[in-house]
């Protein structure tokens, strides 16, 4: 009989593999663009707006989280995104997706993101929590994995609209029925605290802190790289690289995500969170490196594996930085919080890569930003380094 961590932990990476839809994104945004004669500033719109949704309502979701538990917060995350989906469908117009996948969805995406992972993590010991935290975020990485080739045949049979209404469907049945078997154990408030004084730091005053704060523009640089690309990959292979199929990289991106994001909780485990990022934003910026300098079909396939190991592995780390600084208690805050730093680069990231394409005619600009954005993160890596020294010599 399997234990109720285990249980809780495979229900919550089914729940983070439908939330995954929104990595397909691209695929969706191509059939506006044939189908609808969306323009592709119009077709980034509703992802951008689910972007910084999803982001902006992890502090919402993570609060409520954590006063009334993880399986109410996952039903809520059922009911939006199902609902979200199926609206979208009833109105096909900018401002009608805007609202309803970009608001909607990006809201009950985050109720569902904020409860799935803690609820996992409360039911193992510390050594193990990486582990865990990987395979239940690798699964929101394995939607994109999956539905992008499913997602595509339903496009070209019946059309982007009546795919919305099928999916939303899909969706709001699957994740009920996961949410029904969401559950959290009793935690032990000294092993609750985390390893530094900053446990002790209440919710609200947060981003007072040094750590946390080089951790959130981290974050912003890191998820808004990544988003930027994936959010177009489709119109990418097009535009620059004049290849078909695009589709085809929005699953190769899923699955070096999904990758990164379960080797990323093995090396944190073994090596900490401060050597996963290094590794992640040194792949970045080779990634964009290569969509830059190269004009092949084969650069781009290396582009698209070396940035979907970077994008994944940061939600590994980012999750462990804030358990071993801030403790168990409140983590739902304390990462809805950290998760607004993606709302703003991811949500940036994709709109600009969108407005830039439609003005030059070419990408290449975005990914001169996304070298920038590594760098910068780099950068910021070394000196919560150089801060964390200092804390634990003074310890």
């Amino acid at each position: 009989m399997l234990s109720n961590g285990v249980k809780v932990t495979i229900a919550g990476s089914v729940i983070n593999l439908f939330i995954g839809t929104f990595y397909s994104w691209s695929v969706f945004a191509g059939g506006l663009i044939h189908e609808l004669g969306w323009t592709r500033t119009q077709a980034s719109l509703p992802y951008t707006v689910e972007v910084l949704a999803f982001a902006v309502m992890m502090v919402v979701a993570g609060r409520i989280q954590d006063r009334f538990g993880a399986r109410k917060a996952s039903v809520i995350s059922a009911l939006l995104v199902g609902f979200s989906l199926i609206l979208c469908s009833l109105f096909p117009v900018p401002l009608g997706l805007t609202l309803f996948f970009g608001l909607v969805y990006g809201t009950g995406a985050a109720f569902g993101y904020a409860a799935v992972t803690p609820a996992a993590m409360k039911w193992f010991p510390p050594e193990k929590r990486g582990l865990v935290t990987g395979f239940v975020v690798m699964s929101l990485a394995a939607g994109s994995l999956f539905w992008p080739t499913i997602i595509s045949a339903l496009l070209g049979k019946y059309g982007v609209v009546q795919t919305f209404f099928l999916w939303g469907l899909l969706l709001l049945a699957g994740m009920l029925i996961m949410a029904s078997f969401i559950s959290e154990p009793r935690i032990d408030p000294a092993e609750a605290a985390g390893k530094t004084a900053a446990a002790r730091l209440p919710w609200e005053k947060i981003f007072t802190h040094p750590t946390f704060v080089l951790l959130w523009l981290m974050m912003g640089l890191a998820a808004g790289t990544g988003l930027m690309v994936v959010g177009h990959l489709v119109q990418i292979a097009e535009l620059d690289f004049r290849v078909k199929g695009g589709f085809i990289l929005v699953s190769l991106f899923a699955l070096f995500n999904m990758g990164g994001r379960f080797s990323g909780g093995l090396i944190t485990d073994r090596l900490g969170y401060e050597k996963v990022l290094l590794f992640s934003f040194l792949m970045s910026l080779v990634s964009m490196l290569l969509f830059l300098v190269t004009a092949s079909w084969p650069g781009l396939v290396l582009g698209t594996v070396f940035l979907g190991l970077s994008y994944g592995s940061i939600f590994t780390a980012f999750p462990a930085a804030i358990v071993n600084t801030f403790g168990l208690y409140d983590f739902g805050a304390y990462y809805g919080l950290l998760f607004t730093a993606l709302g703003i680069g991811g949500s940036l990231g994709p709109f600009l890569a969108g407005t830039l394409a439609d003005y030059f005619g070419t990408y290449n600009m975005a990914f001169v930003l996304g070298m920038g954005a590594a760098l910068l993160a780099l950068a910021l890596l070394s000196r919560l380094g150089r801060q964390n020294s200092r804390q634990a010599g003074s310890g």
